[in-house]
């Protein structure tokens, strides 16, 4: 006769579960390398968007100077006739065109490069700013710009006054060579980019 005791069952086997036993066991190596691909895509992505950010918030401060340049231009030819000549053989805020990748310069209405100061345009700057500012005007014949822009389209035509006004940044850091050159003129409101980003 068989004895139970109180309080005890029969004892049984268990048996290990195949599948936990497979999951417990962690990452296997090709896991670990999707994950990685996928994380180093994501960091490219965000990496390139975040220049794009950047270069954007750069070439924005231009078209906004440029835009106050503009409006400032034709305030100043309503009460004159002519276009301020500003600025031709040196940019504002510094004279010379050093690297602006990882710093910028603090706006100065005295800067004086053609026959006028900044200050008589009364375009400011609140903060400091990346690029070079120019801006030269005449009439009639094609503006004298120098070597400060190239490849923009014809303006002068007969006695009319003109201006061409221009932002200028080495904005990648390698001092000058083929800087990033917006430029605008009062032959109409587009603003034209050369070399975006450089």
């Amino acid at each position: 006769m068989a004895r139970a005791s109180l309080g005890s069952s029969p004892m049984t086997s268990v048996r290990p579960d195949p599948k936990r036993a497979l999951r417990s066991r962690g990452f296997t190596l090709i896991e670990l390398a999707v994950v990685v691909v996928i994380v180093g895509v994501l960091a490219v992505i965000a990496l390139v968007g975040y220049r794009r950010l950047i270069l954007s918030s750069k070439l924005t401060e231009a078209r906004s100077m440029l835009g106050g340049i503009r409006i400032a231009q034709e305030s100043y030819k309503a009460e004159r006739g002519v276009y301020a000549n500003v600025g031709n053989s040196k940019g504002c805020p510094q004279d010379t065109l050093a690297s602006t990748a990882t710093y910028k310069t603090q706006w100065n209405t005295a800067c004086s490069g053609g026959n006028l100061k900044w200050s008589v345009l009364q375009v400011h700057s609140d903060g400091p700013v990346q690029f070079q500012y120019f801006t030269t005007a005449g009439t009639g014949g094609d503006p004298d710009l120098g070597t400060w822009v190239t490849d923009i389209k014809k303006i002068g035509d007969g006695n009319r006054p003109w201006y061409v006004a221009a932002a200028k940044a080495d904005l990648d850091g390698n001092t000058g060579t083929d800087p990033t050159e917006l430029v605008t003129t009062s032959g109409g409101s587009e603003i034209y980019v050369r070399n975006e980003g450089q």
